[in-house]
């Protein structure tokens, strides 16, 4: 069987290569697009390929923001684009969003319904997941297939020993660290937690580490972060200083206005780091309940109490075998062969 997989985001998302090479030993063999094709970019990629599906994944790099004057004529284009390949090819979608973050709109909202609409099956990642593209699209029950989001601890090189890690960032032995890691954006809700790190004055700091959205957004949270237990580490992690971030953290906080899938708290829980998350997200599925995992309903009621369970377990690899082992991706490969072979 052959699969063309797209859009290629490779380059920045570990889970499209460990699918694919986790698929070759069930006998798909997955192709990317060359290049980024421009106007019907979709279409163009696969029109002149033999294979047998299209597996699409983050739909909207199709109508993407580059603030170029052209941001309009890609939603409008989308359509027929889209269009022209359901004609050509099967197509599987896997819902890593329910919708793409910080945007909004008629046009947005409308070219993620057709998407929704002319895929042959949708794959998310937990049963909570299916019931809220259900709901938001109107998607058919049977069209929708279940599979857990695959380790992507997988892709990383072993973390260093934790006294390694933390001296080599400047942490003392005795200071506790929760941290928030990953792309610094508004969706991600680190503006409230800055501010309830002031007021609350836990005995712990709070780290902050990733690029920011913006020069401006950095700043932004710069400034918030003034005068309050708040590490920034503000700047492009490679995955060895993320390595020592995640060796030397107590915790991690996942603290997201809205969130459809999360596969930075996917990672934090094959790696055995206590997580902190709302209640609210239950579309993130992390094999609950699990003592390592931490729900809380809002940072002004129960947060504090969350925290400082999450601080006293501590890290604790051994813990999350069993969560490997079920996200593992020659398991995820399998049961994603089984979604193409009903519809090839």
């Amino acid at each position: 069987m052959k699969v063309f997989f797209a859009p290629d985001y490779r380059a920045g998302v570990a889970y499209q290569a460990l699918l694919a090479d986790a698929l070759a030993a069930q006998g798909v063999e997955v192709t990317f697009p060359y290049g980024h094709r421009r106007v019907l970019p979709l279409w163009r990629g696969i029109r002149k390929w033999d294979g047998d599906l299209l597996h699409l994944h983050w739909p909207e790099k199709f109508f993407e923001v580059r603030r170029d004057g052209l941001d309009f004529w890609r939603k409008v284009r989308y359509p027929l684009d889209l269009w022209l390949t359901a004609r050509q090819l099967p197509i599987v979608l896997t819902a890593h969003d329910l919708r793409p973050h910080n945007r909004t709109g008629v046009l947005l909202h409308g070219n993620f319904q057709r998407t929704y609409d002319v895929a042959w099956a949708i794959i998310v990642h937990s049963e909570k997941a299916g019931e809220a593209v259900r709901a938001a699209y109107g998607t058919k029950a049977e069209n929708i297939h279940v599979i857990p989001h695959g380790d992507l601890s997988a892709s990383m090189p072993p973390l260093p020993a934790r006294a390694e890690a933390r001296g080599a960032l400047g942490i003392a032995a005795g200071e506790r660290i929760c941290l928030m890691f990953g792309t610094v954006e508004p969706y991600k809700g680190i503006e409230p937690v800055v501010d309830w790190w002031r007021s609350g004055a836990p005995d712990a700091t709070l780290a902050v580490v990733g690029k920011p959205f913006s020069a401006e957004y950095g700043e932004a949270i710069r400034a918030r972060a003034q005068g309050a237990k708040v590490r920034l580490e503000l700047g492009w992690q490679t995955e060895e200083a993320l390595g020592r971030w995640l060796a030397a953290a107590d915790c991690v906080l996942f603290h997201y206005r809205a969130i459809f899938t999360s596969g930075a708290a996917c990672l934090a829980r094959s790696l055995g780091i206590p997580i902190l998350i709302p209640r609210r997200l239950e579309t993130i599925d992390l094999g609950e309940p699990h003592r390592l995992v931490f729900r809380f309903e809002g940072l002004e009621t129960d947060f504090g109490t969350a925290l400082a369970a999450a601080l006293d377990a501590g890290p604790e690899w051994g813990a999350a075998r069993e969560w490997r082992e079920a996200t593992a991706w020659g398991r995820i490969a399998e049961e994603t062969a089984r979604v193409y072979r009903g519809v090839a």
